[in-house]
């Protein structure tokens, strides 16, 4: 596999300061990413890599993105702030926490989503216009949807990961040692597996996957840095890792290691696929924004009905 930069793009204030990316979102189409830069979004267009728009609301560092249905995305940040945008790029609707807005996530399939802060988590729904809150024992760094949208995972400051039904139901308490912060976890996309994965990945270095259960599959995987996101291809047959050791890698669904997407100068905090292509953008710490298309060297023969990819 060979990542090759399309395009590249460092994101200042006005005082030319750099300015974390620490959450992007392609929209559903592609054509579009998302990406924070302090209290505003920018919207690149990707084929030229160029800023078409710039959105205003928060009044903080934004920390996390998120698109639902019907064009809606929403964004989550500091000031304690979730804003609800339109598909024309205008806020329609505010609620906020009582602490930070650590990360967000539309379910997959109804208009139902999911805002984690510091002491709570919150459900605002599109068909009842109303949001609920529940308290949660530590501070929620992570959370995702399974496929269905029936179930959602957080993971917490304490190493606490939790699985709670759409209705806010806690139903699985998993309690992982050492008790290192889950700064990112993710279900698995794929619709061909048998019952669903959750990939958990902590900053003692940790790489696990459970059932929804709470069942561990196999046992940790090893990783050499803290990680700050992981984010599966649609298809869920690869993921993307990234943190303080300044890359974004490709994993197999499995857990190996499989090739360098991108290197910089500092941390990634955030990475992810272009729906449905072999496209990557990728968020620094320093600010930079790279976009990378990825060119598989595809081995014209079958084994058990599947091609085979060399890296």
């Amino acid at each position: 596999m060979r990542p090759i930069q399309i395009w590249a793009d460092k994101v200042q204030d006005k005082e030319k300061d750099s300015l974390c990316i620490y959450d992007m979102v392609f929209q559903p189409d592609g054509d579009q990413l998302l990406v924070t830069a302090g209290s505003r979004i920018l919207i690149y267009n990707v084929n030229e890599g160029n800023v078409v728009q710039a959105l205003k609301g928060h009044k903080d560092t934004i920390h996390s993105l998120s698109y639902g249905r019907d064009g809606i995305f929403a964004s989550g940040g500091a000031d304690k702030l979730v804003i609800i945008w339109s598909a024309q790029n205008e806020g329609i609707l505010k609620y906020s926490h009582n602490d930070s807005v650590q990360c967000i996530a539309f379910s997959p399939v109804s208009g139902q989503l999911l805002s984690c802060a510091c002491s709570d988590i919150g459900l605002w729904s599109s068909e009842l216009k109303s949001v609920t809150k529940h308290k949660v024992s530590a501070k929620v760094c992570s959370c995702s949807w399974t496929n269905d949208g029936q179930f959602f995972a957080i993971g917490m400051y304490n190493g606490v990961v939790t699985i709670w039904t759409k209705n806010a139901e806690e139903k699985v308490r998993i309690e992982r040692p050492g008790g290192q912060p889950i700064w990112s976890l993710s279900w698995n996309p794929s619709r061909e597996d048998a019952y669903d994965v959750l990939t958990v990945t902590d900053w003692g270095q940790k790489l696990s996957y459970y059932q929804l259960n709470g069942k561990q599959i196999g046992k940790d995987r090893g990783l050499d840095f803290d990680p700050c996101c992981v984010s599966y291809f649609s298809t869920g047959e690869f993921a993307l890792i990234s943190g303080s050791n300044k890359k974004a890698l490709l994993y197999s669904r499995e857990g190996a290691m499989l090739a360098t997407i991108a290197e910089g100068k500092s941390w990634v905090w955030c990475c992810c696929q272009r729906p449905g292509q072999n496209f990557v953008a990728v968020g620094f710490d320093d600010g930079t924004i790279g976009y990378y298309q990825l060119s598989f060297n595809t081995v014209h023969g079958l084994y058990k009905d599947r091609e085979s990819v060399v890296f």
